[in-house]
């Protein structure tokens, strides 16, 4: 056989061999982006490589068989070039799960694939796409991530299987109800109808990110006039309604787009990135009253923004905190502290911005001056108080005219709590102003292994 002939034969065999995750990681990446590693390791079940995304590199594994030792020192192997290169890793996980015939090795195969994910986290960015099954032990995999992305079509992601409840009273569920996108809301961060929008919404996450936690996000050329004034937002805030913070983020934001996370879990708490004048800047609002799951979303979110230097803008109406023995005994008392403590340890530019109710502890914990915000700022429609206006009137026994001005916020902003008022229609501007000056933020902190809060 000639030279040519064995080239010839085996770029056919390549081509008749590309597999369905083949594919999934060809439409992650750019047009002839993706480069295979360890392509000849076809029994590991698991395909990996590097390319580019959006002209950035990117480390990327796709499951196409059980999980086996071969299939985790793959990953494993992917994931130390990826620590070397300080380049986020993408994983597209469809497994029918372990391979039995390993036997015990199988707990090897994990530990393996855990540990790398656990000595990457807070240092390159973790994401993963959940497109198929993702079941028992595997499950833990897209929880040592930092984000998830999933399917709402066929996708499972649960560690019990539903026909376990069966026959069990009030337990029976459908693998949908308890493993589809729904189900599974509170732990995924973005869901999509099909794999398409899932490789899209990755795409766009990662022009969010940067490429490791000695980088800066990538700043983008703003499009967008960085002096845009919106006068709807001078009339948006009502007495007898919720505040719509949503339109609120999204008229603040370069060219109004607001990319949010874990959108069906808790109204009560909205995340998500928005650019500034082409910078990154991760936003935390609330509205209403607080509940675990609110706070449980707002801090891990603060977490992964401190871990990588994606400053942080909070929009605060808050009137306080769920009331119910439930709430109690699920610890709402542990999560305001430890939200408290992830938004005060954070060291990258932190700004408040308070748009209507701040309103006891609640407001403390949500990046008030007294724990330390770089910048606070506030609407005149913002009123900060110890309590709400019917206890504090009866108790200090004031008019309703006199609860008003020691609450307002030129009050308050009197007595340093609070840096500027500001016009409503003006927020943008004075948002980006704020987070140019603080771009060069150092803070020097206490030597420590590490705090013992975060569990």
């Amino acid at each position: 056989m000639s030279t040519l002939d064995k080239v010839n034969e085996h770029i056919a065999k390549m081509n008749s061999e590309s597999s369905i995750a083949q594919k999934r990681l060809e439409e992650l990446f750019d047009e002839n982006g993706f480069v295979e590693i360890g392509g000849h390791n076809k029994e590991a079940g698991v395909v990996t490589g590097f390319g580019y995304i959006n002209g950035r590199l990117v480390y990327a594994y796709s499951q196409d068989g059980p999980v086996s030792v071969s299939h985790a020192d793959k990953i494993a192997n992917l994931y130390e070039n990826a620590l070397k290169m300080g380049a986020p890793i993408v994983g597209i996980l469809d497994s029918e799960g372990l391979l039995i015939e390993d036997g015990v090795d199988v707990f090897e195969a994990y530990g393996i694939m855990f540990s790398k994910q656990c000595c990457s986290s807070g240092v390159i960015p973790q994401i993963s796409v959940i497109v198929g099954d993702c079941l028992g032990t595997a499950a833990f995999s897209p929880l040592l991530s930092d984000f998830i992305v999933m399917t709402e079509s066929n996708a499972k992601f649960f560690m019990t299987s539903p026909s376990t409840f069966d026959g069990l009273e009030g337990k029976s569920t459908s693998y949908d109800e308890l493993g589809g996108a729904k189900g599974q809301a509170g732990m995924i961060h973005l869901s999509y109808k099909d794999e398409k929008g899932c490789f899209d919404g990755v795409r766009e996450l990662l022009e969010m990110l940067p490429p490791n936690n000695m980088e800066e996000p990538y700043i983008e050329v703003c499009t967008d006039d960085i002096n845009r004034e919106d006068e709807a937002l001078n009339s948006i805030i009502s007495d007898d309604e919720k505040s719509d913070v949503r339109a609120i983020i999204t008229s603040i934001a370069d060219n109004n787009h607001f990319m949010e996370f874990q959108k069906n879990y808790t109204e009560e708490a909205i995340v998500g990135f928005i650019k500034l004048n082409g910078m990154t800047t991760g936003v935390i609002a609330n509205n209403g009253l607080l509940d675990v799951d609110a706070m449980k979303k707002m801090g891990g979110f603060a977490c992964f923004c401190d871990a990588f230097n994606i400053p942080i803008l909070t929009i605060t109406d808050i009137e306080g905190y769920v009331s119910s023995v439930e709430e109690e005994r699920r610890g709402l008392l542990r999560y305001g502290a430890k939200l408290m403590f992830t938004l005060k340890n954070s060291t990258v530019p932190r700004v408040n911005l308070l748009i209507r109710h701040a309103v006891g502890n609640a407001y403390v914990v949500m990046n008030s001056k007294h724990i330390g915000a770089d910048i606070v700022l506030a609407w005149p429609t913002a009123s900060i108080a110890i309590m709400d206006k019917a206890s504090y009137t009866n108790i200090m026994e004031l008019s309703g005219e006199e609860y008003d001005k020691v609450t307002s916020p030129e009050y308050v902003a009197s007595k340093g709590y609070i840096d500027d008022v500001i016009i409503p229609s003006a927020t943008r501007k004075r948002l980006i102003a704020v987070f140019d000056m603080l771009a060069s933020k150092r803070v020097l902190k206490h030597a420590r292994k590490h705090s013992s809060v975060e569990f």
